[in-house]
């Protein structure tokens, strides 16, 4: 039965509110009493989600990114645009992506810029984020010269002139995620300081409560090939390397290999890069095609193999 409160405690509660109700009251005044350019920009900063915790050795990655050929191994010179493209992910992720194709050096550029982001303190300066060029280009293993500027500056223009769509099927009990927007919203270029002002997509944030990774940054720019950099990038997405097809491996990293021979190949060259950067122990390709890797006995902390979020973390998706 619905108790409707007398005119006197509607009063008393008016003059002398709890404790909780006290301290919101006194938010809201303070707040009211603020400037309306102060307010904006209290409210803007309050809409900046924040990144999760990675250590500075480490980039932290969505696993959407990881296990699916949005950042794909595309040949040198056949990037194409694409409209409404269905991008092979793994079971239960459905991406359709609009604009130029993205590869493993676009990845490295977001990685880069997702890293900085998540550690700087100011949410200002996080919003619209400052990244000096040939620092920016050290950290992700490219020469800050002429032509490795350019390549950055096409690189973000790839990243923001783009549409993504991604819906996730998070099981019976939690419904699905979906994400839509591009992935960098605007850059600008100073001339003055040579550097980029950044604002990148903060919807960006909300891949990484489906489940992200700490990958190993110095591992990956020892790294020479695109495939191998997405291999390396796939396999930490998992708690523990499982058998997989060689077909199913050239569809989800997007690769142009008109023949499975040849990107049998390919793969064992990639997967040699992955033992002598020491992200890996061993592989094999076993008789019914599928590959076996196998990670070294020690933890990625003790080795510094490729490292897995102690957090957040989702494990093996089925259909691989």
């Amino acid at each position: 039965m619905k108790t409707i409160p007398s005119e006197e405690a509607v009063i008393s509660r008016e003059l002398f509110p709890t404790e909780p109700e006290a301290s919101g009251l006194l938010q809201h005044r303070c707040f009211d009493s603020l400037s309306p350019e102060m307010r904006q920009k209290i409210l803007a900063i309050e809409q900046i989600p924040l990144l999760p915790d990675w250590p500075d050795k480490t980039r932290g990655i969505p696993n959407i990114c990881l296990r699916s050929a949005l950042f794909g191994v595309i040949k040198r010179g056949r990037r194409k645009a694409v409209k409404k493209e269905l991008i092979a992910s793994l079971k239960g992720v459905t991406i359709q992506y609009t604009g130029w194709r993205l590869d493993q050096g676009d990845f490295d550029v977001l990685a880069q810029a997702l890293h900085f982001q998540a550690r700087e303190p100011d949410p200002e300066k996080r919003q619209f984020l400052r990244i000096k060029v040939k620092p920016f280009l050290a950290a992700i293993g490219r020469q800050g010269g002429k032509s490795g500027r350019e390549w950055l500056k096409d690189s973000l223009r790839r990243l923001t002139a783009t549409a993504v769509e991604i819906k996730v099927d998070l099981g019976p009990y939690r419904g699905s995620f979906s994400y839509a927007g591009s992935l960098v919203d605007e850059f600008y270029f100073s001339d003055e300081d040579q550097s980029y002002i950044v604002r990148i997509n903060p919807k960006l944030v909300g891949l990484f409560d489906v489940g992200w990774t700490q990958v190993q940054w110095q591992q990956r720019l020892q790294l020479k090939t695109d495939l191998a950099k997405w291999l390396h990038g796939f396999y930490a997405s998992h708690r523990a390397p499982y058998p997989v097809k060689i077909t199913t491996l050239k569809h989800l990293c997007g690769s142009e290999c008109s023949r499975l021979v040849d990107f049998r190949r390919s793969l064992r060259s990639a997967m040699s890069e992955l033992v002598q950067a020491g992200a890996v122990q061993g592989w094999d390709i076993d008789p019914e095609d599928k590959l076996n890797v196998v990670r070294h006995p020690q933890s990625p902390q003790e080795r510094g193999g490729i490292a897995l979020t102690l957090g957040g973390h989702s494990t093996h998706t089925q259909g691989a």
